[in-house]
């Protein structure tokens, strides 16, 4: 089996001439890309290839378009970006193994997943600025809305690659009237495992020449629960509806940062340190949803790191 990606991109940028009384430089930037990328080893290439060789007979290249606009100011001191991106996703491949009865035996099966389509768009800002040389502040908006677009259909296989009808009996046919099959209804659901908003604010001091103190801020929002096919959603000629997973509570993280630059025998030497969570915030940093999509019916829950330090000396020769 041959499956070639791809990649095509390209991008405009336009600086305005300067206008007198307008200050600093503007910029308007635009960007283009499609790419074709061929399909993952395991659940795509081959339906499961940690427990077989078999080749999936529908595995089709995912395709991604994007598209972004955008805005850039710059002067000696204040630095602004602001961008609204546009990104879709689709034919993406899945592949889930179950076990199902089978002339009164157990026999391992999968399901094969296809055409499954999602959208990410959303603007993001972020900006700088250093009213003195001692003294730099720094901060970012991320605002996104990222759904799948579809409800995608999964057909059978047998642990030969075989397309099974509903009693898990092989067929000739791929796809066929016969072919036993599974749809998920996920259109307009969220998707989960990244957060769909966050925020961040900091600042740098710098007291004394080579040393350098930072405090950054950052908040997490808009974070809903992942969810995946269980071998319990799976039954052949039926039908998953998936719903609005949990919302994971928002969160917001402080880092503290120092760092100090000097000659060590001749060298230049940074010895730098950092303590991420400073406050030991408690937080949600992963969950899979459950069957009531709140925060009693989660599974797999993961809190995140607590307050972390580390120390590094960098000598450069």
């Amino acid at each position: 089996m041959n499956k070639i990606g791809f990649t095509v991109k390209g991008g405009v940028n336009y600086k305005f001439p300067h206008i007198d009384g307008w200050g600093g430089q503007h910029n308007v930037f635009g960007n283009i890309g499609y790419i074709s990328r061929a399909p993952f080893f395991s659940g795509g290439i081959f339906l499961a290839s940690q427990v077989s060789n078999q080749v999936n007979p529908d595995a089709v290249n995912e395709k991604i378009f994007s598209g972004e606009l955008g805005y850039s100011y710059h002067t000696a001191a204040f630095t602004a970006d602001v961008n609204v991106y546009h990104t879709e996703w689709k034919d993406k491949t899945m592949a889930k193994m179950t076990e199902i009865p089978v002339d009164g035996n157990v026999e391992r099966t999968w399901i094969n997943m296809q055409g499954v389509n999602s959208i990410h768009e959303g603007v993001e800002v972020d900006m700088s600025y250093k009213p003195a040389k001692w003294f730099s502040l720094r901060g970012m908006l991320s605002v996104g809305n990222w759904r799948w677009t579809n409800n995608p259909v999964g057909y059978f296989y047998n642990s030969a690659g075989q397309p099974i009808d509903k009693f898990g009996h092989p067929l000739d046919q791929s796809q066929g009237p016969d072919h036993a099959r599974m749809r998920f209804n996920q259109k307009d659901v969220k998707e989960g495992g990244s957060a769909q908003l966050t925020a961040g604010l900091g600042f740098n001091v710098y007291p004394m020449e080579g040393l350098r103190i930072g405090l950054d801020w950052k908040y997490f929002s808009n974070y809903y629960a992942d969810y995946a096919v269980t071998a319990n959603d799976i039954s052949l000629d039926g039908v998953k509806t998936f719903h609005t997973p949990w919302k994971v509570p928002a969160y917001g993280l402080v880092d503290l940062s120092a760092g100090y630059t000097f000659q060590m025998g001749g060298y230049k030497t940074t010895l730098s340190g950092n303590v991420e969570n400073l406050l030991d915030q408690e937080y949600i940093s992963q969950a899979y949803d459950g069957a009531g999509h709140d925060w009693s019916t989660a599974n797999r829950v993961f809190y995140g790191f607590g307050r972390q330090m580390s120390v590094k000396l960098k000598v450069n020769f």
